[in-house]
């Protein structure tokens, strides 16, 4: 069993290297599947899809009017207009059966195939109807009016990358191009177990858990609710034997504090590896990972805000290893009030950013983070202070994290 030596937390590892650790793990990750495509939005892709047909597949008329040789309209002018037959309609959908040949054309509509022996169409304004014949009253060029096979998606085409979101439209490029089903990750399950008696005895209720449940659940992740247990090493390792083979990603909340500290540890090193055991990040330094069945554990605080804080960082980690995609929305703005930082911490400070003439800005806000809620109500993103930084200037224009409702105008 590995022993917790660390006392008060007075050695905190570097965010960085911790983060570095967390990566140089080997994790289990989510099995490819296969959905269709009505269920695919959303998810990551497995596997890159090429097309092997040409979209459209064969020309199309790109107006109303009528198809025709070009070489047949040299000449037209308003004042001296091209006399054509008229040989028929094509509508879209339509299968084109008539040929144009020398002096004839055919009414087409827009979407609708080029008949055979046409290579452009004059638009219908440009044109007069008379009985049987159409009056063409401008050139056209070879082409023209006309959207060739292939204008959309050629032969080879990439429609869908390997690790990338799926997004509406690559769907409606999979459907044009004939294809039913994708292969998607799974998706990543994170479980979550919350301890303490003030939980169990109701004297709070768990907004911890609801808060890490109901942020983790998303188009390609789940949660497992793991329920709530005692304070003693019995109980949380009963419930993390329970778990960890149900998800990829395990938090457990509420074990991580200087008193509840040794039991917590105990619980999980002896059901894996501990690999640390407080970083130095505000809020939630008291976090730890623990390597279970290569499943990463994170202990983390009970207050709500601490404990998602510090595991997103992991969790956004774990995602982007595997599939070069953030959990986490990023952005950047403009910093309107400076921020003073702890030298020696990374400190992920709760901000509320807004826009203004099409540019974000953003403002710290001066609340405790560590458990009120009232700062993520408040705030709607997080600035990341690199732990060499005594803080960051007014002005200064800043990466954010984006957790909330951000206002455009």
């Amino acid at each position: 069993m590995a022993k917790h030596t660390m006392k008060g937390f007075d050695s905190l590892l570097p965010y960085n290297t911790a983060l570095s650790t967390f990566k140089g793990e080997k994790w289990t990750y989510p099995d490819s599947i296969q959905l269709p495509l009505d269920s695919a939005s959303g998810k990551i892709s497995s596997g890159e899809i090429i097309t092997t047909v040409n979209i459209p597949d064969k020309n199309k008329s790109a107006m109303d009017g009528y198809a025709l040789k070009s070489t047949d309209t040299l000449n037209a002018t308003p004042a001296n207009p091209v006399k054509l037959v008229l040989k028929g309609t094509i509508a879209a959908g339509d299968t084109p059966e008539e040929i144009v040949k020398d002096g004839t054309c055919i009414e087409i509509y827009t979407g609708s195939i080029m008949p055979e022996g046409s290579d452009a169409v004059a638009r219908a304004e440009n044109c007069e109807v008379i009985g049987n014949y159409i009056y063409v009253y401008s050139s056209v060029n070879s082409g023209e009016n006309v959207a060739p096979a292939g204008e959309d998606l050629n032969i080879g085409d990439t429609i869908l990358g390997k690790n990338s979101l799926i997004y509406p439209q690559n769907l409606a490029a999979l459907k044009s191009s004939g294809i039913s089903e994708v292969n998607v990750y799974g998706n990543i399950s994170i479980g979550i177990i919350n301890t303490g008696k003030e939980l169990i005895n109701k004297q709070i209720e768990n907004s911890t858990g609801m808060l890490l449940r109901t942020f983790y659940t998303s188009s390609f992740t789940e949660t497992i609710d793991g329920g709530i247990v005692d304070d003693d090493k019995p109980s949380i390792a009963v419930a993390v034997r329970s778990m960890i083979e149900k998800c990829h990603i395990l938090i457990v909340t509420g074990g991580s504090s200087l008193g509840r500290r040794d039991m917590t540890t105990d619980a999980l090193s002896g059901e894996g590896k501990m690999l640390f055991s407080g970083v130095s990040i505000k809020p939630g330094r008291t976090i730890g990972l623990f390597n279970i069945k290569n499943r990463p554990v994170l202990s983390v605080s009970g207050l709500p805000v601490a404990a998602l804080l510090s595991s997103m960082i992991f969790v956004d980690s774990y995602i982007k290893n595997i599939y070069g995609v953030n959990y986490i929305h990023r952005a950047s703005s403009i910093l309107d009030k400076s921020i003073h930082n702890r030298a020696g911490f990374t400190t992920f400070q709760i901000a509320r950013s807004y826009a203004i003439d099409g540019e974000l800005h953003s403002i710290p806000l001066n609340t405790k983070v560590s458990g009120n809620l009232t700062a993520i109500i408040k705030g709607n993103s997080i600035i990341k202070i690199d732990e060499n930084l005594e803080g960051i200037p007014e002005g200064s224009r800043v990466n954010i994290y984006v957790i909330g409702d951000i206002k455009w105008d």
